[in-house]
């Protein structure tokens, strides 16, 4: 469960820095009972953003396998040729 402070409770910045440092997951700071901000330990945002990598690395992966699936991809021997043909290589 994501942890929620009030804004005024960011004013003891060590305290507020020691909590955000300590949870495992990003902290939710609220403003009259709303989400104000968001923030993170470096490694919460390091775990997040490798997360994020590898869903896109997934996507590409995807792709990749519904062309070859359905037709849309070549040979590299033949790709290769042909470039070579083309461009006098």
């Amino acid at each position: 469960m994501p942890l929620c402070i009030p804004i005024r409770d960011m004013k003891d910045t060590a305290s507020f820095a020691e909590t955000v440092l300590a949870a495992q997951a990003p902290v939710i700071v609220t403003k009259n009972g709303k989400e104000a901000l968001v923030t993170m330990s470096p490694e919460v945002y390091e775990g997040m953003r490798r997360e994020a990598a590898r869903a896109r690395l997934y996507d590409i992966v995807d792709r990749g396998l519904s062309d070859v699936e359905n037709g849309r991809s070549q040979e590299a021997d033949v790709v290769t040729a042909r470039l070579r043909e083309k461009y006098g290589l």
